[in-house]
């Protein structure tokens, strides 16, 4: 086919290069529809309510699927796993690493931040601030290293992401545990039978590691694991502030509870979906109270009935205290460089993955040890899970 342009010149155009054109058209065309499928909706997750679920505030990376055994995957069923480490903590960046290796899962790396480095005006409120330079540095670096965790997830539109400290330890049965609280947290969050996230559809955290929490008054439905040797003994759990009340709910040494969970404090160890991270950012950017971020994010769970929290008593991870110096402990505390643990312990687990490394290094199942073998009963029959 010949044409001729403005100044009179003869131009053909191609049959073939028409052709290409359109196909080239049709594929970007294929291309825009599909990624705009994978974007954050923001829709909500039913009828009754306008707080978008998990899955309809980010894209999914799996298919549906209702089954707790995706937490036996290499991210415990979440779509990221993630340590924070200060940079010049390669210790512990090393231990975790090994502890992780042998439970198998993978992690990525969320750099701790330093106090001095976090200047008075980025935060929301100075009232609440520690009055000396130390502690105001230590709770502020935390603070902030929290809140990049959170902001990752949005930026990079993460659906669901797990996240522990680096000195966090757990049993050697993390999966299995794990699987036991994705059936729980599926009853509590109320998720259909085919969710996207095998811990439910609804929620914006999922509260695994802490040293205090307490189960919100207007929902009292729980999921009970009994007969559960993963379950310390009374007498060996060490806990700061409200917990519940387990001998007045009737339950034994062997009993774990998944609740909705109205306050908490401490954060080894706990997940946020992509619609709790921008809630949690939005939150912390318009306190009126500088707070320390665990007992910030308790009264989140309090006070913002938007923000759905499920824990679990006993917590599933809890802080290492490694053999040697103290003074290695902790990056906030301060300890006496010549104060030395003879032993290392870690609260409320029974077979901590950290005290058995080599036992699991070495793959020598039956060197494995309880914490506490005097105070661990003996169980008889199976273990019984119920919803109350």
């Amino acid at each position: 086919m010949k044409s001729t342009d403005p100044q009179g010149r003869s131009m053909i155009r191609s049959p073939r290069l028409i052709l290409l054109g359109l196909i080239i058209f049709a594929i970007f065309a294929f291309f825009f529809t599909h990624q705009q499928d994978r974007l954050p909706s923001i829709t909500s997750s039913s009828a009754s309510s306008k707080t978008p679920s998990v899955v309809s505030n980010a894209p999914s990376t799996r298919p549906p699927a209702g089954s707790s055994k995706d937490v036996q995957n290499s991210t415990l069923g979440f779509e990221r796993v993630f340590v924070i480490n200060l940079p010049e903590r390669f210790d512990k960046l090393d231990a975790f690493s090994l502890a992780a290796s042998v439970t198998g899962f993978t992690h990525e790396v969320i750099p701790g931040i330093k106090g001095v480095e976090v200047v008075n005006k980025t935060l929301p409120a100075l009232e609440g601030l520690p009055k000396t330079e130390r502690a105001r540095n230590n709770i502020v670096g935390c603070w902030r290293a929290h809140l990049n965790f959170a902001r990752k997830i949005v930026n990079e539109r993460i659906s669901t992401a797990l996240v522990l400290e680096d000195d966090a330890d757990w049993d050697i049965s993390l999966k299995e545990q794990l699987m036991d609280f994705a059936t729980g947290a599926r009853y509590i969050a109320g998720t259909p039978s085919t969710p996207h996230s095998p811990y439910g559809d609804d929620w914006d955290m999922l509260w695994l590691g802490h040293c205090s929490t307490r189960q919100i008054q207007s929902d009292t439905r729980l999921f009970v694991v009994q007969n559960d040797h993963t379950v310390p003994p009374m007498n060996r759990r060490v806990n700061y502030n409200s917990i519940p009340d387990m001998k007045s709910m009737g339950y034994d040494n062997s009993t774990r509870i998944v609740f909705h969970a109205e306050n908490g404090v401490c954060l080894y160890s706990y997940a946020l979906s992509y619609r709790g991270a921008r809630k949690m950012l939005r939150w912390q950017a318009t306190v009126k109270e500088f707070l320390p971020i665990d007992i910030a994010v308790g009264h989140q769970c309090r006070d913002d009935p938007g923000f759905k929290c499920i824990a679990v008593f006993p917590q599933l991870v809890d802080t290492h205290k490694g053999a040697g110096r103290k003074s290695r402990d902790s990056d906030i505390g301060a300890f006496d460089p010549k104060d030395i643990r003879e032993k290392g312990f870690t609260p409320n687990i029974m077979q901590s993955t950290r005290l058995n490394m080599d036992a699991l290094i070495k793959g020598e199942e039956a060197q494995i040890e309880y914490q506490w073998p005097q105070d661990t009963p003996k169980l008889v029959g199976q273990k019984r899970t119920s919803f109350v």
